[in-house]
């Protein structure tokens, strides 16, 4: 019977029926069955991944993206939807504000172990440094309002002599923590609770897709991985794996010991609604992404129509079947007294309409750059004017979210601590200093008088180019001071001398005049 067990699984089996809705019953409810907070976020989720795919995925969604008009025909139709332009303004806009945090790298702070700082160079064991992985969670918490990622741990070979693995055995065998970024789409559930005040993640499931190598191909298994606490207050994890359409099979389970809560880590940037339930701050930007594509195909079907204008013949018969518009066609009338001649004309729309049809799409990308920009501009002051207040609140919401991905961070040091077993005496170091990088050169130039005036330093005035991105990035202090140092030099020698261009030696002005450097 061994042979079935390698098959099936040795844990127990579970048959579910209708779990692809949230509304199973605990008798029908299986380990893929989505919880009410995940199943809502469904379709924001899909409509997000479909913009930032961009263009294939859009014309895959057909009339969900580009409505067909009445009694279209597909002919027509297809040809519109091929002709309609997409441009991917969204992974553009998603850029600028996710890059904000990572003008300078995240870095660790507080005491910083060996151990410690040999896992910020590698917290996913694929190379990746904790700067690299924040910038991938920041991505996706913005891009979809949450992300979430699983702090794991390398899992060894039990002792041939049966006793507990001390942890000399697990660093012998490069046992480790690492961190699992969790796409919201694989998400299936996530349940918290609070304990001593604070909100605790106690069970957690999501897809697993492991490719295994089958010969010179590959084959998958799905699978549905549940970490949770149990009655007896330990954490355990247990793999479902998918044996049919309905048909899962527990192949393995195990007790995470060294922690007392699920080790999951969410960070939100969307207005939080549930455990998991948010509202992305990119789901808007997105259905104005889709008006800008809507638009662009009325600019281009009355580009279509207006460059190949209709040929009308008056006075011409022909049997009409069908009446057909636009170009490569023609329309057939009789002449209005029945004696008059064949005439032909040309019927095209009206300049003017043309022109206002063409300003649509500015209109649109007009509304779509200054929400994009919300998040990124910087306070305004105190001033009591909407401009002001709008500014303000976009530049809280992007320091906010900043604060928050610290918070992850730190959560995920805290709990790597706890796999390596030593103290959490680590945070993350993640730049909140947006308001320079919008910097203008009304402030340049306000900082160079100060600096005139010796209000600041001429140090602090280079500093604060340097934050507002005045200065190049390549700019460093030290080769600054050393090249000032050098020109004072040249500047306090006297006439009769010079400074060698090549050697830096002062030489006298007479053997200069002469040309001897």
């Amino acid at each position: 019977m061994g042979w079935l067990q390698d098959l099936f699984g040795q844990g127990p089996r579970y048959v579910t029926i209708g779990t692809t809705g949230a509304h199973a019953t605990g008798d029908t409810a299986g380990p893929d069955t989505k919880s009410e907070d995940v199943a809502c976020m469904e379709h924001k989720w899909c409509l997000i991944d479909d913009v930032l795919e961009g263009h294939d995925a859009i014309k895959r969604g057909r009339e969900r993206f580009l409505p067909r008009f009445e009694k279209e025909s597909d002919k027509k139709y297809n040809r519109r939807l091929h002709d309609a332009p997409w441009r991917p303004i969204v992974p553009d806009a998603l850029e600028n504000i996710t890059s904000r945090p990572f003008t300078s790298p995240v870095t660790l702070s507080g005491t910083v172990s060996a151990q410690m700082k040999a896992f910020a160079e590698d917290v996913d064991g694929q190379g990746n440094s904790l700067n690299v992985f924040a910038r991938n969670v920041f991505d996706n918490a913005v891009s979809h309002g949450v992300a979430l990622f699983f702090v794991d741990h390398t899992r060894g070979v039990a002792r041939k002599d049966g006793k507990v693995k001390t942890l000399a055995d697990e660093r012998a065998e490069g046992a480790r923590p690492y961190w699992v970024q969790i796409s919201v789409r694989n998400l299936i559930d996530v349940r918290t609770q609070f304990i001593k005040g604070r909100e605790v993640v106690t069970h957690a499931r999501w897809w697993e897709f492991p490719q295994v190598a089958d010969g010179f191909a590959e084959s998958c298994i799905p699978q549905v991985k549940v970490v949770e606490i149990k009655d007896g207050g330990g954490v355990w994890w247990t793999i479902w794996q998918k044996q049919g359409e309905k048909n899962f099979a527990q192949v393995d389970s195990g007790q995470i010991s060294q922690m007392t809560e699920v080790p999951l880590v969410r960070v939100f940037t969307g207005k939080k609604r549930g455990t998991i339930a948010c509202k992305p701050w990119s789901y808007e930007l997105c259905h104005v992404a889709l008006e800008y594509y809507r638009a662009l195909a009325r600019q281009s079907e009355i580009e279509n129509m207006s460059g190949w204008p209709m040929l009308a013949g008056q006075g011409v018969a022909k049997t009409i079947d069908e009446l057909e518009l636009g170009p490569h066609t023609m329309l057939f009338a009789p002449p209005t007294d029945g004696n008059g001649s064949p005439k032909w004309e040309i019927l095209g729309p009206d300049a003017a309409l043309v022109e206002q049809i063409g300003k649509g799409p500015e209109r649109v990308y007009d509304v779509f750059s200054k929400l994009a920009m919300q998040p990124t501009i910087p306070k305004a002051g105190v001033t009591a004017t909407a401009s002001g207040v709008d500014n303000s609140r976009a530049h809280s919401a992007i320091e906010a979210w900043a604060g928050i991905l610290k918070n992850g961070l730190d959560e995920g040091l805290a709990f790597t601590a706890k796999w390596l077993g030593i103290a959490d005496t680590v945070t993350a170091n993640v730049s909140t200093d947006f308001a320079a990088l919008t910097g203008s050169s009304d402030e340049a130039k306000i900082i160079g008088d100060a600096q005139k005036r010796k209000v600041v330093s001429a140090k602090t005035e280079r500093s604060e180019l340097k934050r507002r991105g005045i200065l190049g990035p390549d700019f460093k202090e030290e080769d600054e001071e050393q090249r000032l140092a050098e020109e004072q030099s040249n500047d306090t020698l006297t006439p009769e001398a010079q400074m060698d261009p090549v050697t830096g030696d002062v030489i006298p002005f007479q053997r200069a005049a002469e040309g001897v450097i």
